[in-house]
């Protein structure tokens, strides 16, 4: 793609294609498929949760089940940070992101 309006139509364009591709039947008289076992929800970890239980000092009103949530986000983001920085390298403070862009012609 050239341009950026090249990119927005080409991704406009996904939607009308999606719309008009036919849907997958299903066989008739196939026995139904089972469902899945239900996913068991993850391990919060401790650090998560004292993070998460500290957010009642700022909303005394969220519930038990508000709370795990925060934790249970706070656990994936960790997690999230583990996998993009696997050696935990951090920056100096003189580190600046890149802000010359170049295209090739």
């Amino acid at each position: 793609m050239r341009s950026r309006k090249d990119f927005i139509a080409a991704a406009a364009s996904i939607g009308a294609f999606l719309a008009a591709t036919p849907a997958v039947a299903r066989p008739t008289g196939a026995t139904p498929m089972p469902s899945p076992n239900p996913t068991p929800t993850p391990k919060i970890s401790d650090l998560a949760r004292t993070f998460a239980g500290r957010m009642r000092d700022y909303d005394p009103k969220l519930s038990d089940e508000e709370v795990d949530g925060i934790a249970q986000g706070v656990d994936y983001m960790l997690g999230l940070g583990k996998r993009i920085n696997p050696k935990g390298t951090a920056l100096a403070n003189g580190d600046e992101p890149i802000v010359t862009f170049e295209v090739d012609a």
